[in-house]
């Protein structure tokens, strides 16, 4: 394969670092600002290179030795000075809102990690094999069809749930199941109330195994999966033993959620965000929490506002988030089975606080027409992507400014960024 020396001058939005040859641009993970690195280019256009390191010829000031072999596949900044981390994800932020809004968007605040490893409470380990034996692995960076092994799990999630997962492993070798039955298995873990659950994706409907008796475990679910498609898909369950939920405490409330739910993977981070959106939501009559999920903002808040309306489009979040009401003892909440974009526009009438957390796609278009056209009093946006924020926040900065924005990093030693924005009419 083609071999070239590169430059590299910058981060862009990817996480990848980005340099010029022959005059084309030229992308890499695993190389810093500053650097000169030998590349291998895996795919070569008219404009643009995307290439894979080889050696680093140069080395940052800010570069650190990996923690993990397999860091590429799953968080490629552990070669970042985290200070430097920071002062990255702080200006990619500002520099894509501003590439969006063509408004200086300054962050007040970026809200570092408290633990750059173990911190995530939801680990998907697919499987490989060698000699005849499972093992985990990680699909390959940019290379889907490629698979990396973990022959000791992953340092994203704590130790204990590394042993848990490895003892899964083994009995799963014991019984003699083969990769070609298996997709991921899933485990799910409470940071406070430390409820750990095991979900195991089959492509073999007739698999029929336990894993219940691996010590620390709260609950096993055995999910068939449609072979035909690369993801993990629920289609049939074919088996719950024990629990099939997590129980977590957040912010002094008790929250479950299920075993297929999202739920943010960094609990004290959520909490600052949390506290965030509180300091700044005022109080009122109105509020209306779109993809609600599990329901958590909208119950933090529940003694701001005298009634509240909660919209989640997945069935098992919307039945969570009715538990977590009743649980934490609010009455005065209503909640809509229905995606964000296809509830009735008189739904937006007399808000005082609107809550939006929308996937990485941002705000449908249905969703902004009807903030324009009701102008709640105040917006908080917290969003995974601030690409999609800022071109969303261009159509509401029409009527509304921005009083607030303040980032948090969720996701330490990986390039994804989580923010804030808070807006007010004009």
């Amino acid at each position: 394969m083609k071999e070239l020396d590169v430059e590299f001058t910058k981060i862009v939005g990817e996480g990848k670092a980005i340099g010029r040859k022959n005059g084309k641009i030229v992308f890499s993970y695993g190389v810093l600002p500053g650097e000169t690195a030998k590349i291998r280019v895996i795919k070569e256009k008219k404009n643009y290179i995307e290439g894979e390191v080889i050696e680093i010829l140069s080395p940052s000031i800010y570069r650190n030795k990996p923690e993990e072999e397999h860091y590429l596949s799953c968080s490629p900044w552990q070669i970042m000075d985290y200070e430097f981390q920071l002062k990255t994800k702080k200006n990619l932020t500002e520099e894509l809102l501003y590439q969006m809004t063509k408004e200086n968007i300054k962050l007040e605040n970026f809200y570092a990690a408290e633990k750059l490893y173990h911190y995530r409470t939801k680990i998907e380990y697919s499987f490989t094999q060698e000699e005849e034996k499972l093992i985990f692995a990680f699909h390959k960076r940019g290379d889907y069809s490629n698979k990396i092994p973990l022959p000791e799990g992953c340092d994203l999630i704590d130790e204990n749930i590394n042993n848990i997962a490895l003892k899964a492993l083994e009995k799963l070798n014991y019984l003699g199941v083969k990769k070609e039955q298996l997709k991921t298995l899933v485990i799910r873990k409470a940071e406070n109330t430390k409820d750990i659950i095991l979900c195991l994706y089959s492509k073999d409907e007739n698999l029929n195994i336990s894993l219940t008796d691996i010590e620390g475990i709260k609950g096993f679910i055995l999910i068939y999966s449609n072979p035909i498609s690369s993801i993990s898909s629920i289609d049939k369950i074919i088996k719950i033993e024990g629990k099939e939920f997590i129980s977590e405490k957040i912010c002094g409330m008790e929250i479950d959620y299920g075993f297929d739910c999202f739920f943010q993977n960094n609990i004290p981070l959520f909490e600052k965000a949390l506290n965030e959106i509180k300091n700044s939501a005022g109080t009122g009559n109105n509020f209306l929490d779109l993809y609600c999920g599990t329901g958590v903002i909208g119950i933090y808040l529940k003694d701001k506002f005298k009634n509240l309306l909660m919209v989640e489009a997945y069935e098992p979040s919307l039945k969570y988030a009715k538990i977590n009401a009743e649980k934490n003892n609010i009455n005065n909440y209503r909640i809509i089975y229905s995606a964000s974009e296809k509830i009735e526009s008189q739904n937006f009438n007399n808000i005082d606080l609107l809550i939006v957390d929308p996937p990485r796609a941002g705000l449908h278009k249905n969703v902004i027409k009807n903030i324009m056209e009701n102008l709640p009093s105040k917006i908080a946006y917290l969003s995974c992507n601030p690409i999609t924020q800022g071109r969303d926040a261009v159509y509401l900065m029409e009527k509304y400014k921005i009083v607030k924005a303040i980032g948090f990093d969720f996701y330490p030693n990986t390039p994804h960024i989580e923010n804030l924005l808070i807006f007010e009419k004009k």
